[in-house]
């Protein structure tokens, strides 16, 4: 007689694991370090998700993840387990009938088109910040509401005890009146790391496209431009044609707990004004080296964004909260230090415990949050909505600074710009921007073929 085969217990459900017809199949798009060294780990992590394809236009991360998810699946699921698959278009693994859901880990220009086609395709989207366009962040919202998939902006930080903290003391009154709120960010891109440079290092320069790399599908809907080793990965972040600069980037993290603090997420401010050292745009490197960008809301509140070290300060009539440096600790002023010993009950607490980052080991709650709001049916706690609002922030500060330090009047209802120079700054780049060849919005429902 054949011995029965060995199962094991994570795969029943069984010791803390979720049995896998409970477990959220999940898709990974983009396999860069975020996406291999952050998203990866979390969801082997996450007992309720199981990464079954990966995708990449670069032939060489692609392969990297699909090793990673294989040895991982095989220990954890066993020798029965189900390989992985890879791809270098993503259109064919969201067409996977067997996905449940994405998790979209791109450069900036690509993340709005993936996701409407995902949520029309019938996934559910977790998807790094932020949009490329305020347009662009409403059709996103747009089609969360159409499909009703659950959409996930992925950022950390609201999972994070100092920062649930600092919300909860500040929408709860501990402070007094909010008055001001500070958003410090770390200093610009490549150049403004190495101002005095004179010469351009050889990977700053174009060269033929390496072998392994699908550069037409790297570049998408952006302007097709020569291949630049150092701008290829993690330094697109620098260009406009593919984000918006530190601001977006850094930005869309703790401008997002400002404006939770504020509880303003599904809203934003009235005017903004702000300067900084931008550089051509025909440059390599083309967005803010260093800026200081004021916001005011219709609630009276001034908010600051500017370039130091990240950080976040809230301040009100009676006292303030401070967290400098990354996720750090929150310091009080003087005299005020029994503000940090505040507890708070489950009914006052902003956060969402049950995706708490501590249930997996201080880091991950967007992804716990993500697949219990999938099971349930809730809006996840960093909605397609408050990431869209948080985005624009950054988007119309930047504006503020191409335009030279203009002081600008934005309605967040019709999310335009009125007043002085609003039809201007409403045909901005960072407003809206046309598409290249067939990557368009236009194009989505063509590429729908889910098997």
């Amino acid at each position: 007689m054949a011995a029965p085969a060995l199962i094991p217990s994570s795969a029943l459900g069984l010791d803390g694991g979720v049995a896998a017809s409970e477990r959220v199949t999940m898709g990974l798009i983009g396999c860069g370090s975020h996406g291999r060294d952050w998203n990866l780990p979390l969801m082997f992590m996450n007992p309720a998700q199981q990464v079954i394809a990966v995708c990449d236009p670069d032939r060489n991360y692609m392969l990297d993840a699909e090793n990673r998810v294989n040895t991982h699946n095989s220990g954890k699921f066993g020798p029965d387990y189900k390989a992985c698959d890879s791809y270098l278009d993503f259109r064919d693994l969201v067409n996977r009938a067997d996905i449940d859901a994405v998790d979209i880990v791109t450069p900036d220009h690509w993340h709005t088109l993936m996701s409407v086609f995902a949520m029309k395709a019938g996934k559910h989207v977790i998807c790094e910040k932020p949009t490329l366009t305020i347009k662009e962040g409403r059709l996103l919202v747009d089609t969360q509401k159409a499909t009703g998939k659950v959409f996930q902006t992925a950022s950390e930080n609201r999972s994070c005890d100092c920062y649930i903290q600092a919300v909860n003391l500040a929408r709860l009154g501990h402070l007094g009146e909010v008055r001001k709120i500070k958003v410090l960010l770390p200093p610009g891109n490549v150049r403004s790391r190495d101002p005095n440079r004179t010469d351009t290092p050889p990977d700053e320069m174009p060269r033929e496209v390496p072998a392994h790399i699908d550069y037409e599908m790297w570049t998408g809907p952006a302007p097709m431009k020569p291949y630049i080793p150092m701008r290829h990965h993690y330094n697109w972040r620098w260009d406009f044609d593919y984000s918006g600069g530190v601001i977006t980037d850094w930005g869309s993290h703790l401008t997002n707990i400002a404006q939770w603090a504020n509880n303003t997420d599904e809203t934003g401010p009235v005017e903004v004004c702000g300067t900084g050292d931008i550089p051509s745009r025909d440059e390599v490197w083309n967005t803010a080296c260093s800026f200081h960008i004021d916001y005011k809301f219709a609630n009276g509140v001034v908010m600051e964004v500017f370039s130091e070290v990240p950080g976040i300060k809230i301040e009100g009539t009676k006292g303030w909260i401070l967290s400098r440096g990354w996720r750090s600790p929150l310091r009080t002023n003087e005299g005020n230090e029994s503000l940090l010993d505040i507890t708070f009950t489950e009914e006052e607490d902003f956060g969402r415990p049950e995706s708490s980052a501590d249930k997996m080991g201080g880091m991950g709650g967007e992804h716990l949050d993500f697949t219990n709001c999938i099971k349930s049916g809730k809006p996840c706690y960093y909605t397609a909505e408050s990431g869209n609002r948080t985005h624009t922030i950054s988007h119309i500060g930047n504006i503020s600074m191409l335009f030279g330090g203009a002081a600008l009047t934005w309605d967040p209802e019709k999310e335009i710009f009125t007043g002085d120079r609003a039809d201007e700054a409403n045909a901005h780049f960072c407003y809206d921007r046309p598409q290249r060849g067939s990557w368009t919005f236009e194009n989505i429902d063509s590429w729908i073929n889910v098997g």
